[in-house]
C-alpha cells in the first residue's frame, strides 16, 4: 500500500521549493499533496511547477479561501480517504522546518509498534545546538503537554508539532472531524481520549525557511487559553471510537 503525505501550505513560495525537493529522497510508495490554503501569493504557482517536475507523485488542492491549518489538513485526510489505497497518512509541514530523512522511521515506528498516531518530537531527546522556539512557545507547548498528561494519561512531550504519521484509523477518523483552528495539541488529546496508541519518536527542526508563521508572538497567550478551553470541553465529552 501507498503513504501519503499531506502538506497544508499558506503563503509558502519561498519554502515550498527546498521542502519538496527534501522528500524526492522517498522512495515512490510514496505520495505527496499540496494543500494551497487559498494564498494570495504565488504557492499556487509554485506547486503546479512543482508537480510537473516532482519524482513522486504529487497532487496540488487548491482551497479558495483561508481555512486555516486545520482545514487544509482535513482537506488531505478527506483525498485519501476519498482516493483510498493508502496505509499512512503523514502530516508535513511546508516551511522547510521538517526533514525528510525521519518519515521512514516515524512510518516504521507506527507499523512496528502497532500506533495509530505518531508524532515527530523535538524535545523527545534534546541535542546542544538544535533548533529552540522562543521561550513563551516552550513555556506553552509544557502547558499543553502537562494539561493533556492530567487530562489524558498520555505523556505528550512535543504536542503542538506539526510532523506526525496516522494510520487508518486515525485518518479516516480526521476526515469526518478535526478541529479547524490549532488542531495539533487538539488531536492528540482526541486519540487520547479515545484510548487510541500514540507514541513520539525523536526528530530536528530546522527553522522555516522561508515566509512567517501562522502565530505571531502577541497571538501565543490567546492560542494557549483558546486551545487549552477547547481540550477542557473535548474531555467532557465520551468517547466515540468503540472498535478495537
Amino acid at each position: 500500500m501507498k503513504n501519503l503525505i499531506v502538506i497544508p501550505a499558506y503563503n509558502e513560495e519561498e519554502a515550498l521549493p527546498g521542502t519538496i525537493k527534501d522528500l524526492e529522497c522517498l522512495p515512490d510508495d510514496y505520495e505527496i499533496v499540496v494543500v494551497n490554503d487559498g494564498s494570495p501569493d504565488g504557492t499556487a504557482r509554485v506547486a503546479e511547477d512543482l508537480a510537473k517536475t516532482c519524482k513522486l507523485k504529487m497532487h496540488i488542492l487548491h482551497l479558495p479561501l483561508n481555512g486555516g491549518i486545520g482545514v487544509a489538513v482535513q482537506a488531505g485526510y478527506r483525498f485519501a480517504a476519498r482516493y483510498g489505497g493508502y496505509e499512512y497518512v503523514l502530516q508535513f509541514d511546508a516551511d522547510g522546518q521538517h526533514e525528510a530523512a525521519y518519515i521512514e522511521p516515524i512510518v516504521e515506528a507506527c507499523r512496528t509498534n502497532g500506533l495509530d498516531l505518531c508524532v515527530g518530537s523535538r524535545f523527545l531527546t534534546p541535542r546542544e545546538g538544535d533548533f529552540q522556539s522562543t521561550f513563551t512557545r516552550r513555556l506553552g507547548i509544557r502547558m499543553l503537554a502537562t494539561q493533556i498528561r492530567l487530562l489524558s494519561g498520555f505523556k505528550a512531550t512535543d504536542p503542538t508539532s506539526g510532523f506526525r504519521c496516522a494510520g487508518p484509523r486515525v485518518w479516516r477518523s480526521f476526515a469526518q472531524r478535526y478541529p479547524d483552528d490549532y488542531p495539533e495539541p487538539e488531536s492528540i488529546f482526541w486519540c487520547a481520549r479515545n484510548k487510541l496508541k500514540i507514541g513520539e519518536i525523536p526528530v530536528r527542526m530546522r527553522e522555516r525557511q522561508g515566509g512567517q508563521s501562522s502565530i505571531r508572538t502577541l497571538q501565543t497567550t490567546y492560542y494557549m487559553i483558546k486551545v487549552m478551553g477547547a481540550i477542557f470541553v473535548d474531555g467532557l465529552r465520551t468517547k466515540e471510537l468503540t472498535e478495537p
